[in-house]
């Protein structure tokens, strides 16, 4: 079974690079990093600001630090009004919607000498005005992040996320691409970074992720638990130019159903700081694929990832990959995509600012990764987001924006199209 491999793999691989101290990845999303997320293990999901249930990614960082209001909590709830015209993401039959959310959410920050412990827990309770049976779905969401410095050369970061969801992560790319009902993803992530020398230092990375519907049918093609290892080594080459090489180890099984893979991944590739502002990460390699019944296959591997800073008021963020990932079609073993992200924020104003967001993830679907006899297919899954942040002063907020996302598949009952349009007030203690 690729999950007993898996663990074996993980110990040869911690042992191989543990004997050869190098320098890491600086975290600006090279090759061999690793995502909280079940679909993804490159540095390719887009942290979208956007309020829409279709843009609630796993953040980076808490969104709001506790410290900037002198004391070690903030508390803020949302009122936002929604128009959905596809909220059963159905091809045909579609069902549109009037939705009013109400969010609270309160975040704690609490700062040591040479650590940082911060969490929040976002509940939501939402009511569809026109969705036949039960009109009001509850939701929550739970991050923790906690950081320790060991000097100054050795760090140490973990991150846990709990998520009780109604609606598809397209922008997380967790679970299915459908609204199925709700489901719980767990995600924890451990990020170790060592300055082993001026020019040497590594970086090693754990995700677990785990996804659990409650629907009885739905749970018995998705449910699933995946787990990503990765080890980078590095050689500053350069005072602004890092050469690396790394090492993933991807593992995912289904627990009703036997199909999954494990993926072993080997790539180099180079991190560039062209600016304080501006960094770019580049790696290929390659990628052996064990699959539960479809044998064993190879593919390409590759990941860009291009941050920047545009002077004092905007961001903008790119990232690619191709890689082995999950997917929620049951007789595939998983899918070699390719996958686009982007986010760009703009302040026009202190007060006004807008942001887009968007990603696309080009799905192949082969004999390597089909187990039943179908034909070759692939299929495009998509969603961006373009929103306006106006804020009126310290305490209160409002936003407005529009949502477009669906998918476009060879199997053509999967394809829909969904539009949400809204606009919504914070209040912030």
């Amino acid at each position: 079974m690729p999950s007993h491999r898996f663990y074996l793999g993980l110990v040869t691989l911690c042992l191989l690079f543990a004997v050869r101290p190098a320098k890491a990845d600086d975290g600006s999303g090279s090759g061999g990093s690793v995502q909280a997320t079940a679909t993804t293990n490159s540095s390719t999901s887009t942290s979208s600001s956007s309020t829409s249930t279709y843009s609630q990614p796993a953040p980076s960082g808490l969104a709001v630090d506790a410290t900037d209001h002198k004391r070690p909590f903030t508390i803020s709830a949302t009122l936002r009004e929604e128009y959905d015209d596809n909220i059963f993401t159905a091809k045909t039959g579609r069902v549109g919607s009037a939705v009013t959310f109400i969010t609270p959410s309160i975040l704690f920050d609490l700062p040591m000498d040479d650590s940082d412990l911060s969490f929040r827990d976002t509940f939501s309770a939402d009511y569809y005005s026109n969705r036949p049976g039960d009109q009001f779905d509850l939701t929550d969401q739970f991050i923790a992040q906690y950081n320790h410095n060991f000097s100054d050369r050795f760090s140490l970061d973990v991150a846990e996320q709990f998520q009780y969801y109604t609606q598809p992560s397209l922008f997380q790319s967790i679970g299915t691409n459908y609204y199925n009902g709700a489901y719980i993803s767990n995600t924890v992530n451990l990020n170790f970074n060592a300055q082993w020398t001026p020019l040497i230092s590594t970086s090693t990375t754990y995700a677990n992720t785990i996804v659990d519907y409650q629907e009885s049918n739905i749970a018995t093609q998705q449910n699933s638990m995946e787990n990503t290892a990765s080890q980078n080594i590095g050689f500053a080459i350069l005072p602004k130019i890092t050469l690396t090489f790394g090492g993933i180890i991807d593992d995912i099984n289904y627990k009703f159903i036997n199909r999954g893979y494990t993926t072993y991944t080997g790539n180099t590739g180079i991190n560039w700081q062209a600016l304080p502002s501006m960094s770019l990460s580049v790696s290929v390699g390659g990628s052996v694929i064990d699959t539960q019944q479809a044998g064993t296959s190879a593919t390409p591997y590759a990941a860009i990832a291009y941050n920047w800073k545009i002077g004092a008021r905007s961001t903008l963020n790119f990232n690619y990959s191709h890689e082995v990932v999950p997917s929620d079609i049951y007789t595939a073993e998983g899918q070699i995509a390719d996958r686009f992200s982007t986010g760009f924020q703009y302040a026009i104003t202190p007060r006004l600012s807008t942001h887009l967001d968007g990603i696309l993830t080009h799905g192949n679907y082969n004999q390597s990764l089909l187990q039943s006899n179908q034909p070759n297919f692939s299929e495009n899954d998509y969603a961006i987001d373009l929103g306006f942040g106006y804020t009126l002063n310290s305490n209160v907020a409002f936003s407005i924006g529009y949502t477009y996302s669906g998918v476009s598949s060879g199997e053509n009952y999967r394809d829909y199209t969904r539009n949400q349009v809204y606009i919504g007030v914070t209040g912030t203690y």
